[in-house]
């Protein structure tokens, strides 16, 4: 696995990397910014394999999962990652549906570790938050040679696609990238190539450049960002209150990235401390902040302890409803804590959506 970087399987690997790099970076045969995660994936993966100057440049395998006639994730696929075993010259796509950490255990025995996998159960009827166990977003927040991220938009699958394209492939770094897909389409702009490489980092900011105080900022990651930016609306048309809203692919990365931050500044005294990208997003302002996620709340509550002013985390397992005027109320109830409006806006805003 850990093969010299002039070897010739590397260096294949690295060529058919820069070849997919290339083709993403052309347009896409469907609009990425208007259709599901799931669907700009299953195009993208489709291109790869077919396209002009990427044909077979990638080894796309899928496991245990069925397809329509018209299912975007309907390419050609390798039976299994058995000839990664013998040569790592292709990079690896999984699209897969794991919905426990034993079952995403054998897909990453079979890709060695190594690789972009990508799940799509939450596109399945489950009693459990977004598709799979509560164990296994917990379980891949603590693998380190794991990047997990949970994208909202087919642009933000490619940004991230690239980014894992990049690290793995022609940097050579260890580990994979985990990708949770959901089907939902959702409308958004096309990503600046700033922006696509904040995705890649973790966060980028939605909501355009206002020259309104922003007095709360709303973070949300998945199908959780449309739910937060109806939020948003609702605190704007309501109550005339600006809220920032965050695209948060992974909540784990900006962590991450936090405490690698940290640690760097704590043995390089010295040295011009380093800021973290959640700090470089979120330090301009004192403003509460409110993270979401489709997962447990101890998943969106991984950058607590790096945001500046009041931080609420917000997941699937909250006591209420995770919807935008839940959202909203959360957001009010923030704000008058800091002192910053009258506790009876909380009380009215809960009558208004008849929350209570």
């Amino acid at each position: 696995m850990h093969s010299s970087p002039s070897s010739p399987p590397l260096d294949a690997a690295r060529d058919a990397a820069q070849a997919c790099l290339a083709a993403l970076a052309a347009a896409p045969a469907l609009p990425l910014r208007q259709v599901s995660p799931r669907r700009a994936l299953g195009a993208m993966a489709g291109s790869l394999q077919t396209g002009p100057g990427a044909a077979n440049a990638i080894r796309v395998v899928r496991a245990e999962v069925t397809h329509r006639h018209d299912d975007a994730w309907n390419v050609t696929a390798s039976a299994s990652a058995w000839p990664l075993r013998y040569g790592a010259d292709k990079p690896l796509l999984y699209l897969c549906r794991p919905a426990s950490v034993q079952a995403l255990s054998g897909v990453l025995v079979d890709a060695r570790e190594r690789g972009i996998v990508c799940s799509d159960a939450e596109t399945q009827s489950s009693r459990w938050p977004k598709g799979v166990q509560p164990a296994l977003p917990a379980w891949l927040a603590a693998q380190h040679n794991c990047m997990p991220f949970d994208p909202a938009t087919g642009e933000e699958v490619r940004a991230i696609l690239r980014a894992a394209l990049e690290t793995l492939y022609v940097e050579q770094q260890p580990g994979y990238y985990y990708l949770a897909i959901h089907d939902a389409d959702a409308v958004a702009a096309p990503l600046s190539d700033a922006d696509a490489a904040a995705a890649s980092l973790g966060m980028y900011r939605v909501s355009p450049l206002s020259p309104e105080p922003c007095r709360v900022r709303l973070c949300g990651a998945g199908t959780m960002l449309a739910v937060v930016a109806d939020a948003a609306r609702l605190l704007q048309e309501d109550w005339d209150i600006a809220a920032q809203v965050w695209s948060c692919p992974s909540y784990t990365r900006l962590a991450r990235d936090a405490q690698a931050a940290e640690q760097w500044n704590l043995c390089h005294p010295r040295a011009i401390p380093r800021l973290a990208h959640v700090r470089r997003c979120l330090d301009d302002s004192a403003a509460p902040v409110i993270a979401v996620t489709g997962y447990g709340q101890h998943i969106a509550g991984q950058i607590g302890g790096h945001v500046r002013g009041r931080f609420i985390a917000v997941g699937a397992d909250a006591m209420m409803e995770v919807s935008a005027p839940w959202l909203a109320v959360t957001a009010l109830k923030a704000l008058a804590d800091d002192g910053a409006l009258p506790l009876q806006f909380v009380e009215y805003a809960l009558r208004r959506y008849a929350l209570v």
